[in-house]
């Protein structure tokens, strides 16, 4: 019993070794894959409608989720997004992995005014 309990004990690191780099490899490749959809749909997004949203993809449960800042007074923006978000995740083949889609609120930000219309003069630079 001693001797097995010695051989568990000289074997166990060429196994603790390839089973942690295997499960870094597979967490690096999840995260790419997450990376690599999210620029893709903001693409998809940015040339379709403009710089109207930043979406934030992950990867849960082995599923997808999205999460949108929305602004809710433009339904037609919305309902656009959502399409473009169901196209670039619709199920390919046998992949039927679940979508989740989290709209929040896209507040407002104030529109910033040209330099001229708070009395900023424009004045030529002087070398002298």
């Amino acid at each position: 019993m001693l001797t097995f309990l010695g051989v568990l004990l000289a074997i166990a690191p060429f196994a603790v070794v390839p089973g942690s780099l295997a499960w870094t490899t597979r967490c690096e490749r999840r995260r790419c894959e997450a990376q690599a959809r999210q620029v893709a749909l903001t693409d998809s997004i940015h040339e379709r409608l403009g710089a109207v949203a930043a979406p934030v993809v992950r990867r849960r449960r082995g599923g997808w989720q999205v999460t949108i800042a929305v602004p809710f007074e433009r339904p037609a923006t919305t309902e656009a997004l959502l399409a473009i978000v169901l196209e670039a995740f619709a199920p390919h083949d046998r992949d039927q992995r679940s979508l989740e889609i989290a709209l929040t609120r896209q507040f407002d930000t104030p529109a910033t005014n040209a330099a001229g219309a708070r009395g900023v003069r424009r004045e030529s630079p002087s070398w002298t």
